[in-house]
């Protein structure tokens, strides 16, 4: 026979069970009571604040992290990384797309992850087929890639540098730029326009360039001869437009970055010039047997440090009780 619960033993138990409630509940109010964390601001949505802002955005050209860095330095808020950086540091070729999507992809995760201000990424075709482009713009918004610019071109013609014509059907590169927008979260997308102008007849280009706006690119790359052309061509495509500027054909005038929203440097003329420095000392060492002009190029010792994040490495040492580096290995 079932023995009867007294009233002491059920207001024992329920005395119990409260005081578990309780317990279980004390942890849930404080942490309600915990202001909020501000959500940090994704890369994406920082290129996005800053393609839009009141000033043309000025991306120099970097082709790894430390030409990244210093750029950072430099206070510029955004760099372009060219997809001629991983085939010339990854293979030692020129920008002839030897290198896969995916690599390129890894090259430019890299330097994101180290840099505290977005990367515009030249990922080439993007995988050239909407399934392809699914999956490679999912990959690069996980890796924290600000923007990725990425164009109309048949492989053939990026093989041949341009030597085979060749650009994808308007309705294919539309089906990208959907696949793209799709599999983003706030990565901004920039298509970048490549139609063949015969007789200097940009018609072509700028129908595109509008679809393109219109099926969902957030900014387009187009090539155009002057700055004043870039003012006609922002009425028809009503979205940001993206320039190369810096070269003999279209310098880095006031006028140029103001009619091009985006306007970028490229990373294989940085790295040219880098190469170039390195060159002349080589040169002198062979010669002299001493870098003693060359080394007069040399980054100062505060500008290297802030490029290596010295400060931020040592106050990190600091914080776990490891002694401070004493000088830099040179």
């Amino acid at each position: 026979m079932r023995r009867k619960t007294n009233r002491r033993e059920f207001v024992r138990a329920a005395g119990i069970a409260a005081s578990g409630l309780m317990a279980a509940a004390a942890p849930l109010a404080a942490a309600a009571q915990q202001p909020a964390r501000a959500t940090p601001r994704s890369m994406g949505a920082r290129f996005r604040g800053l393609m839009n802002g009141a000033d043309p955005l000025i991306c120099p050209g970097a082709y790894d992290l430390m030409s990244a860095r210093l750029c950072q330095a430099h206070g510029f808020k955004a760099v372009f990384v060219g997809s001629s950086a991983p085939n010339q540091e990854l293979l030692g070729l020129p920008d002839q797309a030897v290198v896969t999507v995916s690599e390129i992809i890894d090259y430019n995760s890299v330097i994101a992850a180290n840099l505290d201000i977005p990367i515009l990424a030249d990922v080439d075709d993007f995988g050239a087929t909407p399934l392809n482009v699914y999956r490679f713009a999912k990959q690069a918004d996980r890796a924290g890639i600000g923007c990725a610019a990425f164009d109309d071109r048949m492989p053939i013609n990026r093989a041949t540098a341009y030597a085979v014509p060749g650009v994808f059907p308007m309705a294919r590169m539309i089906d990208n730029i959907h696949a793209a927008a799709d599999a983003r979260t706030e990565m901004v997308l920039i298509a970048r326009c490549l139609a063949p102008t015969p007789n200097g007849s940009y018609a072509e280009m700028l129908e595109r360039a509008a679809a393109y706006a219109e099926a969902g690119a957030d900014a387009v790359w187009i090539g155009l001869p002057a700055a004043a052309d870039y003012v006609k061509a922002a009425a028809t495509v009503k979205k940001p437009l993206m320039a190369v500027v810096g070269n003999a054909n279209f310098p880095a005038t006031v006028e140029a970055m103001k009619a091009a929203r985006v306007a970028v440097g490229q990373s294989a003329t940085m790295m040219s010039i880098a190469l170039g420095a390195v060159d002349r000392a080589l040169t002198e060492l062979s010669t002299t047997g001493r870098m003693t002009d060359a080394q007069k190029g040399a980054l100062n010792r505060a500008t290297s440090d802030k490029v290596e994040q010295v400060d931020e490495l040592n106050g990190r040492s600091r914080k776990y009780n490891l002694p401070s580096a004493s000088g830099p290995e040179r």
